[in-house]
Parts: C-alpha cells; structure tokens; sequence
C-alpha cells in the first residue's frame, strides 16, 4: 500500500506522494491519479478512459524501478484528461492538464 504524505485541496490538479517499496510504480501511478480525481483506481478505466497499458507497458516500467535508485522518468497520459507523470523510485507527482 502506499504511503499518504499528499495533502490535496479540492479541485486540486496536483498531487505529489512517495509510495513504498512495496507498491509497483504503475500501481502508484494510479493510486495518484485516483486520488487527484476524487475516485477509485478501478473506475479510471470506465470513467475517465484511462487504462494505463494503453500508454505505456507496465511491466517494463515497474522492471526500469526494480531495485533503482536515481532512476526517474517523466511520461504524459492522455485520456479524458492529460496527465504530466513524474516518477522516481519513491515519489510520483501527477498534473492534471485539462
């Protein structure tokens, strides 16, 4: 699970947290996305078109972060919305651009 040091306002269209090392990068990328839009991350599928393996491939990102230490990588989602994603092996910060 991830550990929680956002703090977000309403309406917010950014959210900046650190997640574990036991949670996945693409899982945390999610986690954030949902919390920036108020939902849960199995929904972002259906409400907000986002299905992450649409963008990237899951699997070589969560391997790029496997036992990195400086590694980061910045990557823009476009669903319903466009989302800036930077991700380090302990920090995801998401942007929401329309």
């Amino acid at each position: 699970m991830a550990v929680r040091d956002d703090v977000r306002e309403p309406g917010a269209t950014r959210i900046e947290r650190e997640y574990g090392s036991d949670t996945p990068p693409t899982v945390a990328i999610l986690e954030a996305i949902a919390d920036l839009e108020e939902t849960d991350p199995t929904a972002l599928g259906d409400e907000y078109g986002l299905v992450l393996y649409d963008h990237l491939d899951p699997q070589a990102l969560d391997a790029l972060f496997a036992g990195a230490s400086g590694a980061s990588v910045a990557v823009t989602i476009e669903a319903d919305a466009t989302y800036g994603v930077r991700l380090t092996p302990e920090r995801v910060t998401v942007a929401r651009d329309g």
